[in-house]
This record gives structure tokens, sequence and C-alpha cells, in this order.
């Protein structure tokens, strides 16, 4: 058992020992003194954290129990070996483990020869020039510790296969001893792995794996199981044993083919499902998950084109209703249905009687219908289109001429068809609301907050859309109060008597913030709120029916969609829209397919890496406004990309085509001097002489091409924020020594005088833990640490909010980007720059936003070169230069975050070429 921590005597100091066991590291902790066990998670005071001189290893075991990596038993927690790999080099080294995953030159040999009661494979490796470790060195689970004290992490790939040979049947077991060794070679193939002679010419072979082939005879289609193997089999054997259902088969010599248990039995699950017929034809070919059984690497992405070559096309059906200006403020209306395929491209117009064909199915329950060899989907609002039709006609209107004035009309009879395509006349056309009160600025009595100008101007949006049955983007600034303009909203349609079960889908850390909202501003819909999340979640849509607001996530809506998906709701709102910036995502096409009068999207950031993010949020909101997929590349993806549009151009076109649902508002236009001043403050610093002598030398690795460019900025940029990032024995260098360190020490040290709070923004774990333990010694606080592992972040949100005086949160940029109100802090340091402006504004915008009372204060500590390098800047400077640069280019929300991406121009600017 090695010691890795032992503190202070007579100060409730903690004794933290580690022992390496076959499948797990066992972890215990004892109260010096008393030798009772510590449990997790700690409950320390200030001063005991005070006491313990390296609390780094308690805060990461602590943040490992809380994401559930431990296993209490018997008075110590137990790590799984494969947590390992999914813990960061950061988590790993503050444990006193291997940081990086380590190449190990591995061989397999054997003992004695098949047949022998002795016979074993046996798996050789090598470290460096230290060979034989499997005798040489202690080795337990995926850890290798040499008698010198070195260790090293083989990787997770490497540590199956370890186990695998390990887990070997009796030498003697003629039944599964063949087939052990045709599973063993095959696995050391796909690893290039390579065997002793004598293992190489055993010629046992391995079926391992498995495929689904398809046949459409007499209008049904059967699925056929097809073997497939890693190893050098000939394809008519695999076809033999695969129309078969060998086991084993004899080859030429001594060649003998084994199929491997797994696969036989899921091939088994294949041949069970019944022939496919009817209508389910199209149905298998949109969701062959469906009807194919849930097989592990069993890939299905190719199984809808792979049906599709035998000749089955399916298409949807794509009600539309086109105004088409004659002259003189006259329009003539167009009505009918075309066929579109995947991406929304056209195929073609269908004749108007196939609404009749297309009802019928509907009524008998069918959601395809098969029309001249082709399969059409079936809208569900097919016979609301179909009334739709008749009313027009009936109505005639000049033999469908009809004014600007009276478009409206046109709107309100088919206002009840939820997919219903609109050109471009029809949406930007204004109705005249007044009277019905929807462009009442004044929210209901039921709404307990006063709302802004701007808010107001979005509520009234909102109602305007609902009425002409159009959805919209939100896109306001974060921190201009999306939701409070949505709860303003969903109060209205209440006051209406409108308001029937509506969906809100979020992230899951905003599930809890939404409920306080609605609970907050209106608190008569708080009373009507119903949670869909966790194991006791309702399960019968009826039972979901009587709430008015539903609230769910992503995640939950996907794995619910037959649930959810038979609920007519009054409207799905989706915040943090991003989520489905995915046309081809689970998530994207359950939201798209549920049944709903009104869409509503909200998001601060729709397009993050390419514009068909945007086309994608849009295609829920409005389908069809920006056209197919296909027809969006070509008039704006494609001159974008090509540089053939500039970015000021092809944003005011693109802006004006989406005008008639879009809403983009910003702090700087809206809100002026409603919102306290933000003073942004540079802190420059030196480096101190550790840090100083490691940037130098990946300086000179990265000219001598010993590490490649991006790789020395990311280690330049760890340099500069700590060099314990690097070398973790530097962890205990005191702050004088890193005065970058120092630095916001001292920052926080004024706050503390005046009794404020303060934010800490870095995206290193290992630099939060350094903060978190400097912090707690020189300011006598205990700062929590909100990264991607937090769980119940809002909690401690509030906890931070409601707490009076100095205080200290230290985050990561990403994890704070979403859904959180620090208002309670006004200062906020970025200790580490992330490398795009747009992410870095959002984390400031934590702070900066509705509700700060206080002036904003953001500090940059930025360690300069111009003195220890002989005038060249350092990464630090540079990244600064650069993010103020793309400042501006940073507040748009339709050109690509991609544009934002500066690792390219720092890797210019860095002298290390």
């Amino acid at each position: 058992m090695g010691i890795l921590t032992n503190f202070k005597k007579n100060r409730k100091s903690i004794q933290l020992s580690v022992e390496r066991r076959t499948d797990y590291l066992a972890f215990r902790m004892i109260q010096e003194g008393t030798q009772e066990s510590v449990t997790l998670p700690l409950q320390l005071t200030i001063r005991e954290i005070r006491a313990q001189e390296h609390l780094a290893q308690l805060e990461m075991l602590e943040e490992l129990w809380y994401d559930n990596f431990l296993e209490e038993a018997n008075g110590e927690y137990r790590l799984e070996y494969r947590y390992l790999y999914e813990m960061t080099e950061e988590m790993r080294a503050i444990l006193g483990l291997p940081k990086h995953v380590t190449h190990v030159d591995a061989m397999l040999s054997h003992d004695y020869f098949v047949g022998s009661t002795k016979f074993k494979i046996l798996l050789e490796k090598g470290v460096n020039n230290w060979k034989h470790v499997e005798r040489t060195a202690d080795c337990v689970g995926p850890l290798i510790i040499l008698p010198n004290g070195e260790e090293f992490l083989m990787s997770s790939e490497l540590y199956e296969f370890e186990q695998q040979i390990q887990n070997a049947p009796s030498p003697m077991d003629e039944t599964k001893i063949f087939e052990y060794i045709a599973k063993v070679r095959n696995q050391a193939r796909k690893l290039n792995i390579p065997m002793d002679k004598y293992l190489e010419k055993q010629e046992y072979l391995l079926i391992d794996g498995l495929d689904v082939d398809v046949t459409y005879q007499n209008d049904q289609i059967e699925l056929i199981p097809r073997y497939s193997s890693t190893d050098d089999i000939d394809p008519q054997v695999i076809d033999e044993m695969s129309s078969r259902q060998l086991m084993y088969y004899q080859g030429q010599g001594d060649e003998k083919i084994f199929l491997d248990q797994k696969v036989q039995d899921n091939a088994k699950s294949l041949q069970e499902v019944e022939p496919i017929k009817g209508s389910d034809i199209p149905k298998c070919i949109n969701n062959p998950e469906a009807f194919i059984p849930n097989i592990a690497d069993l890939n299905l992405d190719n199984f809808g084109e792979r049906v599709k070559e035998l000749g089955i096309k399916v298409y949807r059906a794509q009600p539309y209703v086109h105004a088409n200006e004659n002259e003189r403020g006259w329009f003539d209306i167009d009505v009918g249905v075309q066929s579109t395929d995947d991406e929304g491209e056209v195929i073609d117009r269908l004749d108007l009687d196939i609404i009749d064909d297309m009802v019928h199915a509907s009524n008998e329950g069918e959601e395809f219908i098969q029309k001249e060899g082709q399969w059409i989907q079936v809208p569900d609002d097919i016979s609301q289109f179909q009334q739709a039709v008749e009313d027009l006609n009936e109505d005639k209107l000049n033999h469908h001429e009809v004014s600007h004035h009276n478009l409206p009309y046109v709107l309100e009879i088919f206002e009840n068809i939820d997919r219903l395509e609109y050109n471009q006349p029809i949406l930007q056309v204004k109705q005249d609301m007044k009277d019905k009160g929807v462009l009442d600025t004044h929210p209901p009595d039921g709404f307990k907050a006063s709302l802004k100008p701007f808010q107001i101007e979005g509520f009234v949006w909102m109602k305007s859309l609902n009425y002409k049955k159009l959805g919209g983007l939100l896109a306001d600034d974060m921190g201009l109060g999306k939701t409070v303009q949505v709860i303003a909203f969903l109060t209205y349609l209440r006051q209406m008597n409108k308001l029937t079960p509506t969906l809100i889908i979020v992230p899951k850390t905003l599930v809890q913030n939404w409920k306080n909202e609605i609970s907050t501003f209106a608190p008569e819909l708080g009373n009507s709120i119903y949670i869909h999340q966790g194991s006791s979640r309702h399960t019968a849509p009826q039972s979901i029916k009587n709430y008015d607001i539903v609230i769910t996530t992503y995640q939950t809506l996907v794995r619910d969609q037959l649930v959810l998906g038979q609920i007519n709701w009054m409207a799905t709102i989706c915040d943090e829209a991003q989520a489905i910036k995915n046309p081809t995502t689970s998530s994207s096409k359950v939201i798209k397919a549920l049944k709903t009068h009104f869409r509503l999207a909200l998001t601060g950031t729709p397009v993050e890496n390419s514009l068909s993010e945007l086309w994608s949020i849009m295609d829920y909101v409005q389908p069809g406004l920006l056209g197919s997929l296909k027809e969006f590349k070509d008039q704006f993806i494609t001159p974008y990309e090509s540089g053939r549009q500039d970015v000021s151009g092809f944003e005011n076109h693109l802006t004006q085509r989406i005008a008639s649902v879009y809403k983009r508002r910003t702090k700087d236009d809206e809100l002026g001097d409603q919102i306290p001043q933000k003073t942004n403050q540079i802190h420059e610093v030196l480096f101190g002489p550790e840090q100083k002598k490691l940037y130098e030398d990946v300086v000179i690795k990265a000219q001598n091409k010993d590490i490649n460019g991006l790789e020395a900025i990311g280690e330049l940029k760890k340099i500069s924020s700590h060099p314990a990032l690097t070398k973790s024995q530097l962890q205990s260098l005191p702050p004088k020594k890193v005065p970058k360190l120092a630095e916001t020490l001292n920052i926080l040290k004024g706050v503390k005088k005046i009794g404020e709070k303060a934010l800490i923004f870095t995206e290193y774990r290992q630099m939060q833990v350094i903060l978190k333990e400097h912090i707690a010694k020189e300011l006598n606080v205990n700062p929590m640490i909100i990264n991607g592992g937090t769980n119940k972040r809002q909690e401690h949100i509030n906890d931070f909010n409601h707490k009076c005086g100095f205080d200290v949160m230290i985050l990561s940029p990403k994890a704070a980007g979403t859904g959180l109100t620090i208002t309670s802090a006004n200062h906020v340091i970025h200790y580490t720059r992330w490398w795009n402006p747009a992410v870095e504004n959002q984390a400031t915008d934590r702070v900066h936003r509705i509700g700060q009372g206080k002036g904003v204060t953001v500090y940059y500590p930025i360690v300069k070169g111009s003195q220890q390098f002989n005038g060249s800047l350092t990464v630090e400077e540079i990244v600064n230069k650069v993010i103020e640069d793309k400042k501006e280019l940073a507040g748009s929300v339709i050109v690509p975050d991609s544009k934002l991406d500066i690792e390219d121009e720092v890797l210019k600017e860095v002298k290390i070429h």
C-alpha cells in the first residue's frame, strides 16, 4: 500500500492511501489521530481545508464520487480501471497515476503446445527499452510499474485484450479452446500485435462480424444475416457458413473456422424477424431500428439506401399554398401537394386527387400510400388540408385571385395545418391583429414581472406569430431575458383559454431553472407544471395531458418519442435550440415530428460550425422557409464558403430571407445604459523562473520539429497558466513563483476588501483545483468548482447567489455557457482565454446581464514576454490580440463559429517555425 498524502498532525488531517488491486484501485481515507474512515462527500470547514497541504487528491476523489466513478465497499472507495480512460490527463495526474497512455510493445507467445494440459497464450510486453515487463515488472490491471518506480498506463484496447487472453478455457476443453485461440488471433490482428511462429501457423480463424442483407420479392422485404470476418477467409466459405448456419467449418488442411457465439445469436435474432410487407416497408426504410433487433455493432447507416437500390422509393407529401403576385396588389392562389425527398428537394407535383387517397389512408390508420411504384408519407393533418382546399374552392375568391388585404383570410382557412409550406409573399403579409388584442403590449395580470421595451416587443412578436400560425426563432443575446418573454406569452395563452398542453424541451441542466422562473413570474402556471424526467415519469399520454406545461430534456424526448408524439401540443418550445442543429440526429427528427400548433426556438448561438445548422433549426421553426437543404446549400452555403460573398452581404441577405420568423437583439443595442457599465482590465505579468525555462524548452522543440505547431501552442498555453499543468511535480510552487497566480490572488484580495464576489474561468481542471487550494488558504473561502462533471449545478449557483459578502466560484467556460445567472458576482477573471471570443463573451454574460445591479469588472491576467524574450510576444499576448480583432464578428449568430477559430492565426504569429 503506497501513501499518497500524509497531512499535518493534530489538525484533523486526513491520511489518504491507495492500493492497486487486480480489477480496481482501492482508496482509503483515514482521520489521523482517530483512525476513523472519512466518507465522501467531504464535510470540511475552511480551517480543515486549510490544514490539508495537498487538497487536490481529495477534491478529485470527491468529484469522481459525484460522477459515480467510485464504489464504496468495506470502508474504501474503489475505482475500476476502465474509468481511468474516461478521466482526463489532468485528473489522472492529480491522483498520482500515469498522466498519459503509453505505447506498449506487445507480442503473442505461448507455453507448451495445443493439446497439452499446460498450454496457454501469453502476452509479452515491453515499455521503452524495458523488455518482458510481464516477468520483470509489477503489472496490475492496465498499470505497469517498473523496478525503478516508473509507472505506465497501457491503452484501453491492450488492457481489454489482455483480459481476453487471461479469460482462457481449460486447455483440454476441445469445444472451447480452439475457438478461444481463433478469437485471440483475430483480435491480435485487429490490434496489429505480432505472434510467434507457432501461433502464426495455427490455422484457427474466426467469423466475428454480422451484416444484414435484404431481398425484395413478392412485395415483401426479407432480412438475411450475412457473416463477415476480419480474418482472411474465403468468401465462399463465409457464404456457406451463413446459409447453412454452421458454427464450425473444417477448411483445407489444418484450417479450422469458428463462428463467434455472439454472432450466431444475433443472426438467429435476425432470422426470427417476419417478412416486412405493405406499409411497413416504407416505415422500415425510414426507421430500420424499429424492425431490426437491437444488435451491437450492426451498422444500419446505409440500410435505407440499400433497400432503395432495390427499386423502393419513399417520399414525403408536402402540402403547399402559394400566393403569386399578379398586378396591382392581386395574387393568384395555388394550392396542392408535392413529393419531396429526405433533403426537402421537390421530386414531383402530385395530382390533387391524391388528397382523397391520403385522407382515406389516414382514416384507416395508415401512414403511407403507394402511388405509381412510390411510397408517399401521409401528413398528419391531411384531413385539415382537404377541408381547407374545399373551403377555399367554395368561396372561390374571384377564381383564386385575392387582394393583398384578403391574404390573411387565406391564412385563416389553412391555420390548422401544421406543416403547410407557404411561399415568401404570404409569409410577409401583415395581418390586422390589433382588434383581436394580439398587438396589446400589456401582459396579463397573472404575470408578475415588469418587461423592458424590447421584451414587450418580443412578447407581442410571439403572439403575432402564433396568430399567423408561424413558428419563430428568438436569438437574443444571452442575458436579455428570453425565458421571461416566453413566460409572458404563456400567461397570455392562459388568459385567452388557449393554453392546452405545452412542451418545453431544454438541456438537462436547465430543467430546474425553467420550473423556478415560471413559478416566480407566473405562479398560476407554476401550479400546473410537470417535469417529465427520471424513472418515475409518466408512461401514458393521457396522464401527461392533464398538465398545462410539460418540461423535459432532449435526451428524454428521444427515449419517449412514442409517448410524447401522441399528444397534440399547443406549443413546443426548444431552449438552447442548437441541440437540434444537426438535421440527421434523433433529437432533430423527433422534435420536428411532434404534433404542435406553434413552434418556438430559443438560442443565442444557432450557428456553431456550419450554415446547415441554421437550416436545421429553421426547418423546425418554419419548414420550407429556406427551401430544401440542397436548395439552401446551392443558394447560401456554397457561395459563402467559396468566398464569392462577403460576410456582411451574406448576413444581410440571409437575415432578410428569414426576417418574418426571426428576431435578434443585442445588449449593446437594447440596454445601453440600462445595465451597469462593464470595464475590462488587462493585468500584465512576467513568467516565473520555472515557467520561463519550460516555455523556452517547448519553443525549441517546436523549432526543431520535435512537436507540431498546434501541440506546441497547447503546451505553451498550459505553461503560461501554471507550470504544473505540464510538470505535475511543480504543483506545490508558491504563488510568488507563478506571477499570474499571485496577481489573480491579489485581484481577489481587492474584491474581498469591498465585500463583493468573483467568478474565475479556466478550462483546465487541474488549474481549477490549484486555484481552489490557494484561494482557500489565502482568502479563507472554499470556492465551488463548476465544470462538465458538476451535478446539481443550479443548487450550487443558488447557494452562491444567496450568500452574503465575499465569495469566489471557479468555472469552465463551456460548462457555464448556457442557462446560468450569477448576478450576485460582479467581478470576472478570465484566468485562461478560450480560443473563441463568442464562448468567452457567453461566460462573461453570466454576470453582465439583466438583474446586475453593480458595475462589472472583467480581468485578463496575461503573461507578457517582451522583457524576457527579446521583445517577442507570448502565446497569451498573441491570443489576446487576435481575440480583440475577432470580437465584432463574435456578435453574429448567423456567421458560423468556425470563422472565429483562431488557432491558425495564433500559429502564424507564434515564432516557432
